[in-house]
This record gives structure tokens, sequence and C-alpha cells, in this order.
């Protein structure tokens, strides 16, 4: 059955297309992931350090 769905998208999308595209998005979800991490991380810290002062 695969290879009918493979066969009949075949011609509307082109498949290094699909696959670039699914790189930038899941490299853009990991990279978005890593700065709310280094923002948040700076965030706690900012505040803890005025909770000192």
């Amino acid at each position: 059955m695969a290879h009918l769905v493979d066969r009949h998208f075949a011609h509307l999308v082109d498949r290094h297309f699909v696959e670039r595209a699914n790189t930038v998005l899941l490299l853009g979800i990991l990279w978005g992931g890593l700065a709310v991490c280094v923002i948040s991380a700076l965030a706690y810290d900012i505040a803890f350090w005025l909770q000192g002062w």
C-alpha cells in the first residue's frame, strides 16, 4: 500500500524539498527550545540577583 501512496504523490511535492523543509522545521524547533532555555536561565539568574540586592 505504501508504494501506491509514494507513486501517487510523487508528482505533487518534490521529495528533497520535503526533506529540506523538515530539516529546517526541526532545527528551528531545536534552536528555539535552546533559546527559550537560555532566556529563562538568564531571567532566573537576574531575579535571583535582584532578590539579594
